[in-house]
């Protein structure tokens, strides 16, 4: 069985109509605007924190997404609003589990330099262990980049607004963001393959963290 997209699972019923049906009182629409959005969080923190810290940053994620909703105007998915609010909740995570730490510069440091252990993968194929393990070693914001367009299929305005960044920006950093996993497969004696062995390598890998 072929896992669905998660572009396809998104489109079933508006984002923005259950988002405007929740702001006007409708709970249930809330619900399952959240229901819908939860794999997307779940595999987001799934990749990148222990197991034991997983559940509680995915509840303050979307503590702040009820607390902030009204920020949400509908430019994009709301995927892609929900992700930027993870990784705010993230990096509020990894500064106080580090504070003497001068700063934390996502643009630069991975999981693998902040010494962190995400959750357990169970992976069918080899090939996907060598993929997660070397986007876990490059720069987190890299890292997440990788994640947002080959598992979240998120285009490339929801990724600027996931990162944080101009999406002018975007199609560079993805080019050196696949650069630098070959590089990092290659380290590791794992051969990548073509660029279109790779992408479907690397879309296929989310499969273990559903």
């Amino acid at each position: 069985m072929i896992a669905s997209s998660p572009r396809i699972w998104h489109t079933v019923c508006g984002d923005l109509e259950l988002l405007e049906a929740w702001r006007a009182g409708d709970l249930g629409a809330g619900g399952r605007l959240f229901e819908r959005h939860f794999p997307s969080v779940r595999r987001y923190f799934r990749n990148k924190v222990p197991p034991t810290e997983v559940e509680d940053l995915i509840q303050r994620t979307f503590a702040a997404t009820v607390e902030h909703q009204h920020q949400f105007r509908g430019e994009a998915r709301f995927v892609a609003y929900l992700l930027a609010i993870a990784r705010s909740q993230l990096h509020r995570w990894l500064r106080a589990r580090d504070p003497v730490r001068d700063g934390l510069d996502a643009t630069s440091m991975s999981l693998h330099d902040l010494g962190i252990s995400p959750s357990a993968m169970v992976a069918h194929k080899e090939a996907q262990r060598d993929v997660i393990d070397a986007m876990r070693r490059l720069p987190l914001d890299t890292q997440t980049l990788l994640e947002l367009h080959y598992w979240e299929e998120l285009d490339a305005g929801e990724i600027a607004i996931a990162l944080g960044i101009e999406r002018g920006t975007v199609r560079v950093r993805l080019t050196r963001a696949r650069q630098a996993l070959r590089e990092a497969l290659t380290k590791t004696q794992v051969h990548a393959g073509t660029d279109d062995e790779l992408d479907e390598l690397t879309r296929r890998s989310w499969d273990p963290l559903r």
